[in-house]
């Protein structure tokens, strides 16, 4: 994710800022029966992950079926840039896990236009499209580019209305939506009564993205780290007590996607997010494992 990233991390203060005031209501301040947590990566087709977390001899086909018997999500960036179908999705869904889900990020000819209003239609095939996905689907989410500002408001709210949106998490990156409170409100608000989560992203050129403001009991969260730098762990370290304060008050499903410029660094980031969020949460996120060089033909499990 080229979003936020810097050249020089050294003078950034990456301590996560205090919740929002409406956070704990939007929670109700009583942990669920249950909290879900999916965690993974933006992307399963990379060459690095051969020989690493992939079989050696993996072939292009089969880099589903072994990301998912590593991770149990992934944030599907793929289908921002090319439309998915049925016959696609049906064959991921096959050879996935059973606890797998996927969480599709809009296609561009929806979210990346001046106005979004227009796209309403094609919007509608999209969600059609996503429920071939069924009990596979996580949650889909809406990137709105960098120059799609605050401004453009009630073209966004007449967007979710005329398709009905939920369940869906939008992210917001044009400064304007964290400059107006006013604004923030008003669309935080919306997103409260129509189950639309507000998606957080943690990046070190754009603190004001981290806005710490839930509209649902699901956290959807984009980490960009850098490249297991030591900040990188006490981010995420931070993230965990964040998240575990959340899920003591009712936070009831949480995604958080792992991004990093070296993309075959993914995996050491992931085990290490959550085999402390296991630790100190008491949940049983699946924890990737890396082959161990020395053996030739070691199997996943």
């Amino acid at each position: 994710m080229e979003f936020g990233r810097i050249s020089n991390i050294e003078h950034i203060d990456f301590t996560l800022p205090e919740d929002h005031v409406g956070t704990l209501k939007v929670l109700g301040r009583v942990k669920a029966n249950k909290c879900s947590a999916y965690v993974g990566c933006p992307i399963w087709s990379e060459a690095g992950f051969i020989g690493k977390i992939y079989p050696k001899k993996t072939k292009p086909k089969d880099v589903a079926k072994y990301y998912s018997q590593q991770f149990n999500s992934i944030e599907l960036n793929i289908s921002h840039y090319k439309s998915l179908d049925r016959d696609t999705i049906e064959h991921w869904i096959d050879i996935t896990s059973s606890d797998f889900k996927f969480c599709p990020k809009v296609n561009q000819i929806v979210s990346h236009t001046p106005l979004i209003k227009q796209n309403a239609y094609y919007m509608r095939e999209i969600m059609a499209t996503n429920q071939h996905f069924k009990q596979k689907l996580g949650m889909s989410f809406l990137q709105l580019p960098p120059h799609y500002d605050s401004t453009k408001i009630n073209d966004l709210l007449d967007f979710c209305d005329d398709v009905a949106l939920s369940k869906c998490a939008i992210e917001l990156r044009h400064e304007s939506w964290f400059k107006n409170e006013a604004v923030l409100k008003h669309i935080c608000n919306y997103f409260y009564k129509n189950n639309l989560t507000l998606l957080i992203t943690d990046t070190a050129g754009r603190r004001d993205v981290l806005h710490q403001r839930l509209t649902t009991k699901t956290a959807f969260i984009r980490f960009v780290a850098n490249d297991l730098h030591p900040t990188d762990y006490k981010r995420m370290n931070e993230w965990i007590t964040r998240l575990k304060h959340w899920i003591d008050n009712g936070l009831e499903e949480i995604y958080f996607f792992v991004h990093t410029p070296t993309h075959e660094l993914m995996p050491e980031l992931v085990i290490y997010f959550v085999t402390e969020f296991n630790k100190r949460t008491g949940l049983n996120v699946k924890v990737p494992k890396i082959f161990s060089p020395f053996i030739e033909d070691q199997k996943l499990f």
